[in-house]
């Protein structure tokens, strides 16, 4: 029991710090701006309580909970991580983190997550928490190897993340429009990372449903639902307070999803940003 607790606790030593933010996978906690874009737009003022309930949101949610969800991803990818020739040096496969010690942690985070999520922002915001383990556990089980399907399920996560930011400011209001802008926007996004992994080398290991995404296809999908983010953009009927965000989100779509055909700088960006 001593040696249990004693290898569990390996992740709260210094030297395993750098591998408890790879497994949480801290680099895609941008995606957080969805929350504060709903929470922005529907506030009546941007104070500093709004700023402090968006801290222990990120911190609930972003660090506890998706940190929970994505250590659960890194021990069922385990096996198929270690046969990889660059997914294998991730904490877990490479042994520097152990499957007891992450275990203990995915549980420890999604408890506490799910705590701050019920009892201190209120029921709805904690049912999105659970909404949000139901998706990925949906995404990890079923759809992660459907094409197509296994895109729309991650972009869900984009409008969902920001419904939360606005209950946090108007409970229960859902801004229909903008939520489908966000999933559009996410996408625009997400294929991006399907266009890149194509690069790499033995790439239907890294996504089997890549064998899927043909020719220019990814492209089209992304040109679809760009039209979708300024099908929204012109007819919210919020948009004095949501014109920021759209604007925002339609200038890093021409960037950063679309510019990734034609902009070699970008398409390296994006191999760096995922490991490739």
């Amino acid at each position: 029991m001593y040696s249990f607790i004693e290898k569990s606790l390996s992740f709260f030593k210094k030297e395993s710090f750098q591998d408890f933010l790879e497994i949480i996978r801290l680099k895609f906690h941008l995606n957080f701006a969805f929350v504060i874009l709903g929470a922005a737009s529907f506030a009546p003022q941007i104070d500093v309580g709004l700023i402090f309930s968006l801290l222990v949101m990120y911190v609930s949610f972003n660090v506890c909970l998706y940190g929970g969800i994505y250590t659960i991803n890194a021990i069922t990818d385990f096996e198929k991580d270690s046969k990889h020739p660059l997914k294998k040096n991730r904490p877990l496969p490479s042994g520097r983190i152990s499957k007891q010690s992450a275990s203990l942690l995915a549980v420890c985070l999604i408890t506490i997550g799910l705590l701050f999520g019920f009892f201190y922002f209120g029921t709805n915001i904690g049912l999105i928490y659970i909404a949000f383990i139901g998706i990925n556990l949906f995404y990890s089980l079923i759809a992660r190897n459907i094409p197509y399907l296994e895109l729309f399920v991650n972009a869900i996560t984009m409008p969902t993340r920001l419904l939360m930011g606005t209950f946090l400011v108007a409970d229960g209001f859902v801004p229909i429009l903008l939520m489908f802008g966000a999933f559009c926007m996410g996408i625009g996004f997400l294929s991006v990372r399907r266009i890149v992994e194509k690069d790499i080398e033995n790439w239907t290991e890294s996504r089997p449903a890549l064998k899927a995404y043909q020719g220019n296809i990814m492209l089209w999908t992304q040109l679809v639902f760009f039209i979708g983010l300024l099908f929204a953009f012109k007819f919210d009927p919020f948009i004095e307070r949501t014109f920021i965000g759209y604007l925002s989100m339609t200038i890093y779509y021409v960037i950063f999803c679309l510019g990734v055909h034609i902009s070699q700088p970008i398409r390296r960006y994006w191999r760096h940003f995922y490991g490739y």
